[in-house]
């Protein structure tokens, strides 16, 4: 690896480096103080919607210590390249390949999000060359919920509504409840927002790609070995803290951290208090228990942590009507109600149409549902909020909350 000596924000821009590898194009591009760097490099992999840019900071930041290494693998960040019969495994096993290659010593992967997925494989598979591990947004997608929610937008995006859609991801990465405190402006969310509805036709098919490779994942069969930090927005409904413990505990030698005031996107939410965990840690120093924004979350706490952080309220008035275009309506009593979902009863076949049900419950707009489960105690179901009227009407309903809202 011969890495660029000079760095500034605005070369993330310019066009990356392209390494073959077969059929596959990987994009990257690589800084460091010397062009000839022997330390364990950095290597970022991002998530949806995110590109070289969007690290900006934290190249500048790591650049001090370390060199730093910038990826995008097929249907991944700027890389456009399709490829559907790779599966999170084998891209895991292209990033080691890449490293192989190019004669880089053991990395330290920091993945976010859908790059979390990667960057915990590739730890995972090849562990001898990977020395530390930093994760953001890490789950192995085996919540029901969150399979539900990725199911729509997949089926949003094949029936041409990219409107729906962008509401829907975008609500689902930006947990709506909790704006004021992650500090998500409403100029930032519009432009994100923007930025989803507007995808190319090759990237909404990346972006389905995607999706089917989580949804297809069968989890880990293997942890990572080295030194590994996890760190979790406490207000994160994607993916919820519970699951960054859960991983944690199962993993060899793991830390997890949870960030105040963050939810999906905390690295960019609370860059400080992720920074004061980054930089100790790539270090291999010490990270305190409990520094300015964050808490480091004791051994004993990670298998302990609240499956269920958003209050679920009982509603004043329990009647609701349930109703579907084709399978018709029904009266329903509605037992529990928060932002992103609830439980009611009914006696509708209501699992018999995964989708197009409305629930009508008092002078809200028709919040469209999506079925969870069934059984002795009702019917749960979670809020898509793919529609931003009713989205808007049910935060005005629920606000203010009193705790973290997670489903």
């Amino acid at each position: 690896m011969i890495y660029q000596t000079h760095y500034c924000p605005a070369l993330l821009s310019e066009a990356p480096r392209v390494h073959r590898l077969g059929d596959w194009c990987l994009h990257y591009q690589a800084y460091s103080s010397q062009a000839h760097d022997t330390r364990p490099a950095i290597l970022l992999i991002g998530g949806a919607f995110q590109n070289f840019r969007s690290f900006a900071h934290e190249v500048g930041e790591l650049l001090a210590d370390h060199p730093v290494i910038l990826l995008d693998m097929p249907s991944q960040g700027g890389n456009l390249q399709l490829a559907p019969e790779l599966s999170l495994e084998a891209l895991a096993d292209l990033i080691a390949a890449f490293a192989e290659d190019q004669q880089l010593p053991t990395l330290m992967p920091i993945g976010l999000s859908y790059g979390s997925v990667l960057a915990a494989l590739f730890a995972a598979r090849h562990p001898q060359r990977c020395e530390r591990l930093l994760l953001s947004g890490i789950t192995a997608f085996g919540r029901s919920g969150a399979r539900l929610i990725l199911n729509e937008g997949l089926s949003l995006l094949a029936e041409g509504r990219s409107e729906a859609f962008a509401h829907g991801a975008v609500n689902t990465l930006l947990n709506p409840l909790r704006l004021q405190q992650t500090g998500i402006s409403p100029a930032f969310r519009k432009a994100l927002l923007r930025q989803v509805q507007r995808l190319s036709p090759t990237e909404q098919e990346r972006y389905r790609q995607n999706s089917l490779r989580l949804l297809s994942f069968q989890g880990f069969t293997q942890r990572p070995e080295c030194p590994t930090l996890i760190i979790a927005g406490e207000h994160d409904h994607f993916t919820q803290p519970w699951e960054h413990a859960e991983f944690a505990a199962a993993c060899r030698e793991a830390q997890c951290a949870l960030i105040h005031n963050a939810d999906h996107l905390a690295q960019f939410e609370q860059r400080s208090a992720c920074s004061a965990l980054f930089k100790p840690f790539m270090r291999n120093q010490r990270i305190p228990q409990r520094s300015a924004g964050c808490d480091l979350l004791k051994q004993t706490q990670l298998s302990q942590l609240d499956k269920r952080l958003e209050p679920r309220l009982e509603p004043s008035q329990r009647r609701a009507r349930l109703s579907h275009a084709h399978a018709g309506q029904w009266q329903v009593e509605l037992n529990e109600l928060g932002f992103f979902g609830g439980l009611l009863h009914t006696d509708a076949p209501v699992l018999s149409e995964s989708r197009g049900w409305l629930l009508h419950h008092e002078n809200l707009p028709p919040l469209p549902l999506l079925p969870l489960r069934q059984d002795s105690r009702g019917l749960a179901f979670v809020f898509p909020h793919s529609d931003a009227q009713a989205c808007q009407a049910l935060i005005h309903r629920l606000n203010p909350l009193p705790r973290a809202a997670c489903a």
